[in-house]
């Protein structure tokens, strides 16, 4: 286990009792009609990155779900926000990000066997090649591999449901992007391959510099029916639907904090959103190298 990973770990499980001493899952309408968007990336045994999680982790994580859980779809969840309906109780909904190979070898599997529905966002200029994400390149290449298109569309056929990564992974809220080109063209691909309607945009990195109102607004006038972004938290029908927030699930979770996450006592994680966090976090991660 990496360093990075195990500080994590320990940072979450003592954030958790913090949250659970103070009663949060308790708090009063703390969950009631809210929705919760799960965001994974990979699941695989061997990928060493920090946002993987492992197989046998994430069949207990469905498992989990399915059990305790109305895991719906994304499209139907929004609808119901964007319309002011009651949503099922407990809804959730899993998302993946960037469009890695074992979502199809390893998660897809178990996603059928739960019954659980997910929307995979794609990094549309990856999918059909043997490119790898930059940010992959110090990993072993054979274990970040990207979807190929005819695995996109037998998952399409199946009921999983697909949306835009935009096309290169871009920071949509940097300089020098083709920002309209990223969101416009990243949807035109996937329908091309796959035949249907591209709906829904996950904005990479996602978190508040990343994207802004222009990237929302381009999203918007391209089609899009909604935007996801990687700002930790839950959705009701106030949120803005091409801001919608979503908590992600990593490597360092256990059971323990994955339960966390999802009955409140971790929403203390909303904290890693602000500025002055992120600047910390970015000191820290070059204290150890990371």
């Amino acid at each position: 286990m990496g360093l990075k990973i195990l500080l994590k770990k320990i940072a979450l499980h003592l954030l958790a009792l913090v949250g659970y001493c103070m009663l949060i899952p308790l708090w009063p309408g703390r969950r009631k009609n809210k929705l919760v968007i799960l965001r994974y990336h990979s699941i695989s045994d061997y990928r060493r990155h920090e946002v993987n999680v492992k197989i046998n982790r994430f069949r207990q994580q469905m498992g989990f779900l399915a059990k305790n859980f109305n895991p719906i779809s994304l499209k139907e969840s929004v609808a119901d926000l964007r319309n002011n309906k009651q949503l099922p109780e407990n809804a959730v909904v899993v998302t993946f990000d960037d469009g890695y190979k074992d979502n199809y070898t390893n998660a897809y599997p178990m996603l059928k066997e739960f019954s659980i529905p997910a929307i995979i966002f794609l990094s549309a200029g990856f999918i059909g090649t043997n490119k790898i994400l930059p940010f992959d390149k110090g990993d072993n290449p054979a274990y970040n591999n990207l979807l190929a298109w005819h695995e996109v569309r037998e998952m399409a056929k199946g009921g999983i449901e697909f949306g835009s990564h935009t096309i290169s992974h871009a920071n949509l809220g940097g300089k020098g992007i083709d920002i309209k080109s990223e969101i416009e063209d990243s949807k035109k691909i996937i329908e091309k391959e796959l035949g249907g309607n591209v709906w829904a945009i996950s904005y990479p990195f996602g978190l508040r510099r990343n994207f802004n109102q222009q990237t929302k607004y381009l999203a918007c006038q391209a089609g899009y029916f909604c935007g996801c972004s990687a700002m930790n938290g839950v959705n009701d029908a106030h949120t803005d639907i091409f801001e919608l927030r979503r908590i992600g699930i990593e490597a360092s979770d256990t059971m323990f904090t994955f339960r966390a996450k999802l009955n409140g006592a971790l929403d203390l994680l909303e904290i890693k959103d602000w500025p002055i966090f992120s600047t910390l976090l970015k000191l820290f991660n070059k204290a150890i190298g990371a």
